[in-house]
């Protein structure tokens, strides 16, 4: 019993962060797409914030909602923030390309039909976003679950905030050495990791793409989505009705003035007076974080290759996206206790694959479900004609093809690689500590410390530093391969 109310208690955080990131998603890449300010202003913040850790949130998690609110509450709705932190970013982009591709006559259509806001929303935006919202949520589900440990046990120096539900309660056996309950609450996330999968995410998937790529059981999938476009189509009749009014204006001034009063209490609370800051032990220790995310997101586009050419060439697709959803799903801190017998002697091999579990599976997801697909049937019946294999194959075939999907998959690998520097180059337990220096670790020992001041410090140079990489090597890759290698 104690087992089963963990798994619905956790299960219940994760959709509860999954549907705030949806209408988030929605509202945001729409804004982005449809308004150039918007766009120019989020789109950089956006690539930054993708790449901040979880743990760069735990201020804002602790200050607005724990120490404001009923602690129970707050501390329910600090989980649900944390996770939304995992799962908004690569929605969001979902929903922003897929608007950003529309043929501009629609929009000029709606104008001249005076469509309003939510009859846009109805019948142009999200039918248009539907099939990248459903890929997307893909990857999203699998970087919601791994981070839930981190999301429901927050250690700030001599507090600890911990939430019953199961990413806990693994870590709790692990700790006091239960180890058959250990293995038993690991089996259940995993079998709740795969019925996830099987009956929501790869139907919603398979049938807002038409394309079946997924292994899936589609009946419950059914009835799910009824009961969602039943909800959904109120809202939308809602909308319209309201839409005249001015409900919009009124809520806004409602946002800002809640947004600055959350801010003027962070500021009560944290206040940034920092006599001492190891600036340059931060750029050592970012550098050696660099080197580390920048050979994982090369090991995982070389993986990904192969990978696609497996799922290509021998048909092995649907077991190796189930076996990705899986492994990408495992929360990040479980992978040392799982591997426990390595941290004494080798503790940079289970470091090294939770950094590849964090970036990999970005770079999988884009290539198998929007690379592959969109392969043109003549060039491989081409390269089949002409005997094109071996080196020249993935030369001249396979790269060139996929190299759209495998730079926009990079750069959220780059975004997950630096998540989870936390859990890949710092790990706390009752047996010991294992401390690989790099950002992640500093930003850990500090959050572990309750140094508040040092972690918003830390994480404004990361992000400030992240800001450049993207400008100065992100953005010239981009457009590179926008130039060169998209297959009409």
């Amino acid at each position: 019993m104690l087992l089963l109310l963990a798994c619905l208690a956790s299960f219940g955080r994760m959709v509860s962060a999954y549907i705030i990131s949806l209408f988030v998603a929605i509202s945001i890449g729409i804004s982005m797409a449809r308004r150039k300010a918007v766009e120019s202003i989020l789109l950089p913040v956006l690539d930054i914030l993708q790449s901040i850790p979880i743990l760069g949130f735990f201020p804002i998690a602790i200050v607005v909602f724990a120490t404001v609110l009923p602690r129970s509450i707050g501390l329910e709705l600090a989980a649900v923030f944390l996770i939304v932190t995992s799962l908004l970013w690569n929605m969001i982009f979902g929903v922003y390309t897929a608007i950003k591709s529309l043929d501009p006559s629609l929009f000029t259509m709606a104008s001249v039909y005076k469509m309003g806001l939510f009859s846009r929303l109805a019948y142009i935006y999200v039918p248009a976003a539907r099939a990248a919202i459903a890929a997307n949520s893909i990857i999203s589900w699998a970087g919601g679950w791994f981070f839930l440990t981190s999301a429901e046990v927050i250690a700030t120096g001599s507090e600890e905030y911990k939430l019953f539900g199961i990413g806990s309660l693994i870590m709790d056996f692990y700790s006091s050495g239960k180890t058959v309950e250990f293995y038993i609450t690991l089996s259940a996330l995993f079998i709740i990791i795969i019925i996830s999968y099987i009956l929501i995410f790869n139907p919603a998937t398979n049938f807002a793409s038409q394309q079946y790529l997924l292994p899936a059981y589609s009946k419950p999938f059914y009835y799910i989505y009824k009961l969602v476009s039943s909800i959904w189509s109120f809202l939308t009749w809602l909308g319209i009705k309201l839409e005249s009014r001015k409900i919009g204006v009124h809520s806004a001034i409602v946002l800002v003035f809640t947004l600055t009063a959350m801010l003027m209490h962070l500021n009560m609370f944290v206040s940034i007076q920092i006599d001492y800051f190891p600036i340059l032990n931060f750029v050592y220790n970012f550098l050696l974080s660099l080197a580390r995310v920048s050979l994982i997101v090369l090991l995982s586009f070389v993986l990904t290759i192969g990978i696609a050419y497996l799922a290509l060439v021998r048909r092995w697709g649907p077991a190796i996206a189930i076996a990705g959803e899986f492994l990408a799903s495992i929360p990040a801190i479980i992978w040392w206790p799982l591997l426990s017998p390595l941290i004494s002697t080798l503790p940079w091999v289970v470091s090294f694959i939770v950094f590849l579990q964090g970036s990999l599976w970005y770079e999988f997801f884009s290539v198998i479900l929007f690379g592959v697909p969109k392969i043109r049937s003549e060039i491989l019946d081409l390269a089949k004609i002409y005997g094109v294999k071996g080196f020249n194959y993935f030369r001249y075939i396979l790269i060139p093809s996929l190299m759209p999907s495998i730079a926009s998959g990079a750069l959220s690998a780059w975004g997950g690689a630096w998540n989870a520097t936390i859990v890949a180059e710092y790990f706390a337990s009752a047996t010991g500590v294992v401390d690989l220096g790099g950002v992640g670790s500093m930003l850990s020992k500090y959050a572990d410390e309750g140094r508040f001041d040092l972690v918003l410090y830390t994480v404004l140079l990361w992000s400030l530093a992240i800001a450049v990489l993207n400008k100065v090597v992100w953005s010239r890759i981009l457009k590179q391969v926008e130039k060169s290698f998209l297959v009409e």
